[in-house]
C-alpha cells in the first residue's frame, strides 16, 4: 500500500505494471516533479491500467489538467483505463477541463479574403456614416450661428479677431507672392499667342477677367485650404486627443460656439479681404509682364483695364470668396472633431482636411461658373 505524503504530489506503479497510484496534493505548487515523470511511467504500464485516485488529498484546476493529460496520453498509447476513488470535486474539474479542451480543439474559422463587393459595400457604409456626421456637424453649426444672431453677446468676438489675424494678416505675404507670380505666368503665356496675331492689347482683357473672376479667389482659397484648414484640424484634433474637448463639455462650454463658429466667421472675412489683396497683386504682376513682353505701358494697361473689365467680374470673384471660406473652415473644424485617440489620427485627418477642402473648392467654383453663365454675370 503506498504511503501518502502530505503536500507532495507523486505517482507510484505497482509491481505488475497494472495499477497506478496518484498521491498527495495535486495543486499548482506541487506539480513540477510530475510533469517529466508521468510520460515515463505511462510507457511502462500494461495494456489495462487501473488508476487509483483515492489518495489524492487536494486537486485544483492545474492538477486536474495534468490528470486529464495523463489520461489522454494513456489512451493515445492504446491502453484501457479504469479510474477509481476520484472525488466529486475532482470529477467536476476533469469534466470542466474536458469541455474546455474540446472547445479549444475546435478548428478556427479560415480567414477569407474579402471580395470586391464586400470591400465596395464597406467603403460605401463608411462614407455614408461620415456624410451623416458631417451633416449633423453642419446642423449644429447652423443652429449655433442662429443663436449667435439672436444673441450677439454670445459670439466670441475676441476669438474672431485673433483668428482674423492668424488666417488673414499673417497670410498676406504668401498670397501676394503667389498671386503676383500667377499674374506674371498667365500674362506671359497669353502674350506669346496674342503677339502672333498683333492683338497685344487684348492681353489686358483676358488676364484681367481671369484674375478677378477665377485666379484671385481660387488661388487664395487653395492657399487657405493648405494653410488654414489644416491648422484648424490640427488644433481641434490635438485638443481632442488631450481630452480638452471633453473637459469643455464637462464644464458646460459648447465647443461649437467657442471653437468652430469664431473660426468660420473669421475665415469668411479674411478670405474675402485676401481675395481683394490677391486681385491687386495678380493685376500688378500681369501689368509688369505686359510691359516686359508686349511693351504695353503701365498707364495704357490701367486705362484698358478700366474700360474693358466690367465690375461684374470683380463682384463674381468676391461672391465666391466667402463661400470658399465657409467650406474651408467647416471642413477643417469637422475633421478636427473626427480625430481619434492617437497622434497618428491627427496627421491623417489633417491631410484629409487639405484634400477635401481643395476638392470641394474646385467643385464649388465649377458650380459658380455654371450659375454665373446662366445669369449672365
Amino acid at each position: 500500500m503506498p504511503i501518502v505524503q502530505n503536500g507532495v504530489a507523486s505517482i507510484e506503479v505497482s509491481s505488475d505494471q497494472q495499477e497506478l497510484f496518484c498521491l498527495g496534493d495535486w495543486t499548482v505548487s506541487h506539480l513540477s516533479p510530475l510533469e517529466d515523470q508521468l510520460p515515463l511511467c505511462a510507457e511502462k504500464l500494461s495494456e489495462k491500467v487501473i488508476i487509483h485516485a483515492d489518495k489524492i488529498t487536494k486537486m485544483d484546476s492545474a492538477g486536474a489538467l495534468l490528470f486529464y493529460t495523463l489520461i489522454n496520453h494513456l489512451k493515445s498509447l492504446g491502453k484501457a483505463i479504469e479510474i477509481t476513488g476520484l472525488s466529486e470535486n475532482a470529477q467536476s474539474l476533469l469534466k470542466l477541463i474536458g469541455n474546455e479542451s474540446k472547445f479549444l480543439r475546435q478548428p478556427l474559422p479560415s480567414s477569407k479574403t474579402p471580395g470586391v463587393v464586400y470591400l465596395l459595400g464597406e467603403w460605401a457604409v463608411t462614407k455614408w456614416r461620415v456624410l451623416i456626421d458631417f451633416l449633423t456637424f453642419v446642423g449644429e453649426v447652423a443652429t449655433t450661428a442662429g443663436q449667435g444672431i439672436l444673441k450677439p453677446q454670445r459670439i466670441q468676438w475676441r476669438a474672431i479677431l485673433r483668428a482674423i489675424e492668424e488666417t488673414g494678416y499673417q497670410a498676406l505675404p504668401i498670397v501676394a507672392l503667389l498671386s503676383f507670380l500667377v499674374g506674371v505666368v498667365l500674362t506671359y503665356q497669353i502674350a506669346l499667342q496674342l503677339d502672333s496675331y498683333n492683338a497685344d492689347i487684348f492681353v489686358v482683357d483676358i488676364t484681367g477677367a481671369a484674375i478677378l473672376r477665377e485666379f484671385g479667389p481660387l488661388i487664395t482659397a487653395i492657399i487657405a485650404a493648405g494653410r488654414t484648414s489644416t491648422a484648424f484640424t490640427a488644433q481641434i484634433g490635438t485638443m481632442k486627443v488631450n481630452e480638452e474637448i471633453d473637459a469643455l463639455n464637462t464644464m458646460g462650454v459648447v465647443p461649437i460656439e467657442h471653437l468652430v463658429l469664431p473660426k468660420i466667421i473669421a475665415l469668411i472675412i479674411s478670405l474675402t479681404l485676401l481675395t481683394v489683396w490677391a486681385d491687386i497683386f495678380g493685376t500688378f504682376g500681369s501689368m509688369i509682364m505686359a510691359k516686359s513682353q508686349l511693351d504695353i505701358g503701365y498707364l495704357a494697361f490701367l486705362d484698358r483695364f478700366h474700360h474693358a473689365i466690367a465690375v461684374r467680374h470683380y463682384i463674381a470673384g468676391l461672391i465666391k470668396a466667402p463661400v470658399f471660406g465657409l467650406i474651408i473652415a467647416t471642413v477643417g473644424c469637422f475633421q478636427g472633431f473626427q480625430v481619434g485617440a492617437s497622434a497618428d489620427s491627427v496627421g491623417q485627418k489633417t491631410t484629409q482636411s487639405a484634400v477635401q477642402s481643395i476638392f470641394l473648392i474646385i467643385i464649388a467654383d465649377a458650380i459658380f461658373s455654371v450659375i454665373f453663365s446662366l445669369r449672365g454675370i
